[in-house]
């Protein structure tokens, strides 16, 4: 299913010394008699960047790339063109402009970071690196050869190593990648600079590698305007965007349907004798070719590294072989570069399978006493694909004095043949996930097993516990958290299908949901964060494994799902204090009006105007750092407790059309990657039959996610009613509800509660739609209270009751 691009307002990143000192120290000479280094060489002369292919003069020359508009002054130094001319560098004088694409977020988030309406500037330089056409649209006065002036050479040494240095992207790679594999439009690069918005980034990756693998957008756009912040080490994205095609369509495809293999199975030999220092990675990669004409197969590791302290450079793991079929073949990884480019000896074609090798090793590993884990949980594997799943063989030698936990079921243990004081513990997950973990310590294991209700089925539960002089930690209660939490969610969500569930203690202030396994930092006590915490964590395995989500825009099916997991299961857990998730609920309502935060201080306005849930990450800038936590998280799990309520029967309060709704979605998408619209179809076919869409007539909730998910508002509540006793010894309730701070069609079914004598309730709802809504009941009595939504279930930003 593709991602629509729908009609509704969507708040939806000496020269020459210098060019050898750049070149790759990769080895390939015993590579020159195979075909795959013609890969390699054509990489080495993209990267290279000679400027001597000539100069173009060039009077007010306009060049279009897609929704880019540029017009040009001055001189072209191209670049060399023993294959084909793949760069060139301006000097004179530019300008830019690019118009933000119909979306509500896109233009605010430009205003937001740039203080305007469009990306617009002029520039004295600019960096230009292609492998489409943009050549035969530079048309002017032609030198053929002659020597580049100094500026203009010093540009082109400059710009990859500092680019590299700033994105872990290797630009060169991803053309040479573009040429051999034959894509087309293919991929257009500008940096410019001088001028008033200083020096920024227009990309358009039409196979949307670069996107996803450095900049996590991986929705289907093919552009970004970006600039790097040095003193923060990230890059802003000011605007990302689909092809104008895709807009005209009002459809785009996700990203990975532009995936060159998809891997079916990964073995991996890890090294960890001497962690300390570094590990050894040995990857063994089954996969099957997605597309045509495939001779060059990028790989993502360590992106997530940052250029801070040097982190991408000193603790990378880097390649030192590669093998297809047991072959050598050619590679390329960089300094700073967060991934590596392999390249095959002939092209290969859809359908076909590879079998690709790859041995890395790095100082990837960070110590916390006795015990070590990887620096980046989720990028010490060669990844090709965004969550694409495999399944997994891990093999790990270490030291016999560590244990190691890892995803999956350990299916040995024992002592190394060849080397003493050296144990081999193997692991083995046959269901297809897209990420594995593991940990390194002095572990001291604790194992139960759990029966789920209603089967005979029981499976072992393990807890990777700190020794108490590390840290005393209650083991034997988290063991029962876990127990009843998977039991709890198994009976909501559907079944667990792994053959076993565990945690493994880090000591970080965090904890990662990984399939079998979770990695929980020391918590213990028996309180509402807690359960809250842990239940979270135990539900991703629902949410975000069994189910992962599509992409960026999607990741609300993963946290926002489990948030709301938590707060459900310390409404049934903590029944000593009830009270306990209507605090969890108050403070994440609470938290969408907060300030929000920037980079360098206090924002203005509040979290829930930022962007609507729909934008993922991208809600993360330097002017609302940690909108993704408030608003993916807080918000998202608010979303679902309304559709919640919306699938609850109010007057019997009968709530299984939701859990049969949950249960549904997983079934549908067990091991795959699900999209908003795809929930939302689900969730439609299912409230379609529920009490309050027959009592409304509303055949679907197409209102409600674009109201929730695709936009911003928060409305205001108040309920205003007088009681009239009639002839007939009944009541007549009249009343009305006033709607504010959202548009003149926002519609929303909103609860309202009556309280009797004798403790008797009667519950209904209102249809409240735009500014007020008129409404009259008879009741059998006078009511002592009145209420509307007393339980917080309709998200708002203050929802009061007034007798008149």
């Amino acid at each position: 299913m593709t991602p629509i691009l729908y009609a509704w307002p969507t708040r939806v990143v000496v020269v020459a010394a210098l060019l050898l000192l750049a070149a790759d120290r990769a080895p390939i000479a015993h590579l020159q008699d195979d075909p795959s280094a013609a890969g390699r060489r054509l990489y080495d002369e993209v990267k290279r960047f000679a400027l001597t292919g000539g100069s173009i003069e060039v009077v007010n020359l306009k060049l279009t790339r897609d929704r880019v508009e540029m017009a040009f002054t001055g001189t072209f130094y191209l670049g060399s063109a023993i294959d084909r001319v793949t760069g060139a560098v301006f000097i004179g004088q530019g300008t830019l402009r690019t118009a933000v694409p119909p979306n509500d977020f896109e233009r605010e988030n430009v205003k937001r970071l740039i203080g305007a309406d469009l990306v617009e500037s002029d520039f004295k330089t600019a960096v230009l690196r292609w492998s489409d056409d943009s050549l035969k649209l530079i048309d002017g006065r032609r030198t053929e050869g002659g020597l580049a002036p100094e500026q203009a050479q010093r540009l082109a040494a400059e710009f990859e190593p500092r680019f590299l240095q700033e994105t872990g992207a290797n630009l060169s790679a991803r053309i040479a990648g573009a040429i051999l594999d034959q894509q087309a439009p293919g991929v257009f690069f500008a940096q410019v600079d001088g001028g008033r918005r200083g020096r920024f980034n227009v990309l358009l990756d039409h196979q949307g590698w670069l996107p996803v693998s450095n900049f996590g957008i991986n929705g289907g756009e093919k552009g970004l305007i970006f600039a790097h912040q040095a003193g923060l080490y990230l890059n802003e994205v000011w605007m990302a965007f689909y092809a104008q095609a895709d807009y005209e369509r009002g459809q785009a495809a996700y990203s990975d349907t532009s995936d060159l293999i998809d891997i079916r199975h990964q073995q991996l030999d890890v090294d960890l004798r001497q962690f300390d220092r570094r590990i050894g990675v040995s990857a063994r990669i089954e996969a099957e070719v997605r597309q045509a004409n495939v001779r060059a197969i990028p790989f993502k590791i360590g992106e997530s590294l940052s250029s801070y302290a040097r982190a991408r450079l000193e603790y990378q793991l880097r390649v030192k072989a590669a093998r297809l079929a047991g072959k050598p073949i050619a590679w390329v990884q960089e300094d700073w570069e967060g991934g590596f480019t392999l390249f095959l000896p002939q092209t290969v074609g859809i359908g076909e399978s590879l079998t690709l090798e790859v041995d890395l090793d790095g100082n990837f590993m960070q110590r916390v006493t006795e015990f070590a884990y990887p620096i980046s949980n989720t990028s010490w594997l060669p990844r090709h694909g965004d969550l694409d799943r495999s399944t997994f063989d891990l093999n790990f030698r270490h030291r016999t004095r560590e244990r190691v936990a890892a995803i999956g079921t350990r299916i040995s243990e024992q002592p190394d043949a060849a080397e003493r004081d050296v144990t081999i513990t193997k692991y083995q997950i046959k269901q297809p996930v897209a990420l594995a973990v593991f940990a390194l310590g002095p572990y001291e294991r604790k194992v139960e097993s759990v029966k789920f209700e209603g089967t005979a089925t029981a499976i072992p539960i393990e807890v990777n516990s700190l020794p108490a002089r590390v840290m005393p930690v209650k083991a034997d209660f988290v063991l029962a958290e876990l127990g009843n939490s998977l039991r709890y969610f198994a009976a909501m969500f559907g079944a667990y299908p792994y053959p076993n569930f565990g945690a493994a203690f880090h000591p970080f202030p965090f904890g990662q949901g990984f399939p079998t396994m979770m990695m929980l930092p020391p918590t213990d006590r028996a309180e509402k964060n807690t359960f809250s915490f842990m239940a979270h964590e135990t539900a991703h395995q629902w949410w975000g494994n069994i189910v992962a989500w599509r992409s960026y825009r999607d990741q609300w099916l993963s946290e926002g799902f489990a948030e709301y997991s938590g707060i459900l299961y310390t409404f049934a857990r903590d029944k000593e204090r009830p009270q306990s998730a209507v605090e969890l609920i108050r403070d994440a309502r609470q938290s969408l009006l907060d300030t929000p935060r920037t980079a360098l201080g206090v924002g203005r306005g509040r979290w829930n105007d930022i962007g609507p849930i729909i934008l993922g990450l991208r809600l993360n800038t330097t002017q609302s750092a940690g909108a993704y936590q408030t608003l993916i998280y807080n918000k998202g799990a608010l979303v679902l407790r309304m559709l919640h309520f919306l699938m609850t029967n109010p007057t019997t309060a009968d709530d299984k059309p939701f859990t049969a709704m949950m249960t549904a979605f997983v079934e549908r998408h067990r091991n795959k990657s699900a999209s908003t619209d795809e929930f939302r179809t689900i969730a439609s076919e299912h409230f379609a039959r529920t009490s309050i869409a027959q009592k409304y007539g509303l055949k679907d909730l197409n209102w409600f996610f674009r109201q929730w998910v695709y936009e911003t508002g928060l409305p205001s509540y108040q309920l205003e009613y007088a009681l009239k006793d009639q002839p007939d010894g009944k009541v007549m309730l009249s009343g009305t509800i006033k709607q504010d701070g959202v548009g003149a069609e926002w519609f929303m079914p909103v609860p309202l509660v009556m309280s009797f004598e004798a403790n008797q309730e009667a519950r209904t709802t209102i249809g409240a739609r735009g500014p007020s809504t008129a409404f009259e009941l008879s009741l059998p009595a006078r009511p002592r209270k009145v209420e509307l939504d007393p339980l917080s279930w309709v998200l708002s930003e203050k929802t009061t009751t007034r007798a008149r």
